[in-house]
């Protein structure tokens, strides 16, 4: 897994399979303080009949924002796959580019060693 140091964040590409397509969602930020990955619901052809879940997220701030969970059939990151993941779609993008992020749902799927 290759991670990039920018803006003091720590950034990753992975790959998503939604829908039997595959995308790559690149510029998202490993975010440790999250339960959840998210990515910005306009990076995919969003399927709206599939079953799905409402949440609303709550940020450091108080900031609030609502998105869909779904489960997809795939996540690809540094060769390691990991299937029928729940992903929350929502107007993720930002200021600094931010596509998604991914949470501790995934993180706590690898381990680090030296």
């Amino acid at each position: 897994m290759n991670f990039e140091l920018k803006h003091g964040l720590i950034w990753i590409t992975f790959e998503l399979i939604y829908e039997g397509n595959s995308v790559v969602i690149d510029n998202c930020i490993v975010d440790t303080g999250s339960a959840a990955t998210a990515i910005d619901i306009d990076l995919v052809n969003f399927n709206y009949g599939k079953s799905a879940i409402v949440k609303r997220l709550f940020g450091i701030g108080g900031g609030t924002q609502e998105v869909v969970s779904q489960n997809v059939g795939k996540v690809i990151i540094g060769g390691k796959e990991l299937n029928n993941i729940e992903i929350e779609f929502g107007v993720i993008h930002a200021e600094l580019g931010i596509n998604g992020f991914v949470g501790n749902d995934i993180l706590s799927r690898f381990s680090i060693a030296h």
